[in-house]
């Protein structure tokens, strides 16, 4: 048989990872994951005002080197790459000219946070999202039908408005807006016309109000209302949307030489990470897919038939065809999830990092080394404390709303708490409850689509955190009560966008059938503690409650302002 090879490609919060399969056997033949710079550097963000953005040569040379890197290890491979498709962050978009080039790649807007990537998680357009949600109120038409019947800071719109208010003079350049999962197609093809470029059903339907059953986007009554500002901006959005399936076009001989591959190889069309996960975990009817990384995304299918005319409120997403074809994709999710761990770990950080940088009688190389095992070992031997505690209603008890709350009912202005300190409290403790109130917010959206009729008989985690941190994994088996299963897969965002460029490059005739070849066995299943699960289930219902007081506290205390 004929070895047959294809490249997924996935455009992270952190970095790009590209994956080199053999599309014949499911063999992960290689594969390379590009930190960006600029991001790593801390250029462009500003954590006090939720504000995350992308530079877009990041991106641009991420995608080269790892590609790149992964191709010249292989040159006897070369010929077989017949498909590249690509998954990424959503929703973030950007500014772009006539011809597609994002706005912070001309000079005068280089050093622009606002003419560069606004990132999934960036909140700073919560006011935007806040009108654009009672203006959806006075409408006949209901356009947040698909966004669990509400728009978040975090979707296409909202981000489009504030970056072009915040930053007046792009508007005399910004002649349309782009997600990256559209635009790195576009750059890889060679489309010159930011009206031309073929856009992903899964974003545009899921983050920017796209439906069939108004003729695409909300009609342009509905943004003059909003802001007149974004007018020209859905006047030269493509009207046309495409599954992951299509291609996107073919590699221009530019790119072709940048990556060390052969010039018109089918490019496939975007795809949002969270559903290329669920594609690489496996996802079918019954099968939750948990992407457990910065955020955590949860997928589900339906078929259209079994859910009729129901409509999930508060959640993400609720799209046809956003995940597999022919089914309702459901994506619901918390807005931080390995990121609430990330900050703990910065928090007990800080100490030995300003003591150990003012010691002069260690060298810097013991410094570093210090740092670097500090910061490796923080989390897992906290961890291992946490596991030994005897756990009772008195523990601390948290909200995980670090960054907001994705779901259900998306409200980004909420802030977390730990609720239960006392002189006694030890830093076990306050991971513990950080780590069971992500639990805790992943019970509650499971529950929540549970009630609206979403099957849910099967747990799969995937993400960095399904494979690194057990202690976490066996909490959410504990507090649902049910098995979690891990695959054998350290990349399913990658791998569910390789599964598409087989597809695509028509080595498998449907996504399902390119599945069966190229997902990956589980390797660990988590089973919950029944006993333990008791207990949670008591804590659980507080949570819920400091929940509802922490929301109403923080709603009477904007109301006083």
């Amino acid at each position: 048989m004929e070895n047959v090879y294809v490249i997924g490609l996935e455009l992270g919060t952190d970095s790009a990872r590209a994956l080199l399969v053999n599309a014949r056997t499911g063999e992960e033949v290689d594969t390379e994951v590009v930190s960006y710079p600029r991001w790593m550097e801390g250029r462009y963000t500003v954590d006090s005002d939720a504000q995350f953005r992308h530079h877009p040569l990041d991106y641009i040379e991420a995608v080269e080197r790892s590609v790149g890197t992964v191709v010249r290890r292989h040159p006897d491979m070369v010929e077989g790459i017949v498909s590249i498709s690509l998954d990424t962050t959503a929703s973030t978009p950007c500014l772009v000219d006539r011809e597609c080039t994002p706005l912070a790649l001309k000079p005068e807007y280089r050093e622009n946070p606002d003419a560069m990537f606004v990132v999934w998680k960036d909140h700073t357009g919560q006011a935007e999202a806040d009108e654009i949600n009672a203006l959806l109120s006075r409408l006949p038409v209901n356009y947040s039908l698909h966004t669990g019947n509400s728009y978040s800071a975090e979707n296409f719109w909202s981000k489009v408005l504030h970056v072009l208010r915040h930053s007046p003079e792009l508007q005399r350049e910004a002649y349309s807006a782009i997600e990256i999962c559209d635009y790195i197609p576009a750059l890889l093809t060679g489309c010159r016309d930011a009206s031309a470029v073929r856009i992903g059903h899964c974003g545009a339907a899921s983050k920017a109000m796209w439906a069939e059953e108004w003729g695409g986007y909300p009609p342009a009554e509905f943004f003059e209302q909003l802001d007149p500002v974004l007018l020209p901006i859905l006047a030269h959005l493509p009207r046309t949307t495409y599954s992951c399936e299509k291609s996107a076009g073919r590699l221009t001989p530019e790119w072709a030489g940048r990556l060390g591959l052969r010039a018109g190889i089918v490019i496939g069309v975007g795809n949002v990470d969270s559903h290329s996960g669920g594609v690489g975990g496996g996802i079918e009817y019954g099968t939750m897919v948990m992407n457990l990384g910065t955020s955590a995304c949860f997928m589900s299918v339906m078929p259209p038939k079994e859910m009729g005319d129901t409509i999930v409120e508060g959640i993400f997403s609720q799209v046809e065809g956003s995940i597999l074809s022919h089914m309702v994709g459901f994506e619901s999710g918390l807005s931080a999830f390995g990121d609430v761990f990330a900050w703990f770990r910065r928090l007990m950080m800080w100490p030995l990092e300003s003591i150990a940088g003012q010691c002069g009688f260690i060298s810097e190389q013991v410094r570093q080394k210090l740092m670097e095992e500090a910061e490796n070992r923080m989390l897992d031997d906290i961890a291992h404390e946490a596991e030994r505690l005897e756990v009772t209603m008195d523990t601390p008890l948290a909200t995980d709303w670090l960054n907001g709350r994705r779901a259900p009912y998306s409200n980004s202005a909420l802030t977390a708490t730990v609720s239960g300190l006392s002189l006694s409290t030890t830093v076990a403790e306050i991971y513990y409850s950080l780590v069971e109130a992500t639990a805790f917010a992943t019970k509650s959206c499971i529950d929540h689509n549970s009630r609206f009729g979403v099957v849910t008989r099967r747990l799969v985690a995937i993400g960095g955190i399904s494979r690194k941190s057990p202690f976490v994994v066996q909490m959410l088996s504990d507090v649902m009560n049910m098995p979690i299963e891990v695959p054998d897969c350290s990349q399913a965002g990658t791998l569910g966008a390789a599964i598409h460029a087989a597809v695509v490059a028509g080595v498998y005739p449907s996504v399902g059938a390119a599945q069966r070849v190229l997902c990956k066995p589980v390797c660990q299943t988590y089973h919950p503690n029944p006993h333990r699960h008791v207990l949670l289930q008591h804590r659980y219902a507080r949570y819920i409650a400091l929940g509802k007081f922490t929301e109403s506290s923080e709603f009477r205390s904007k109301e006083q302002c």
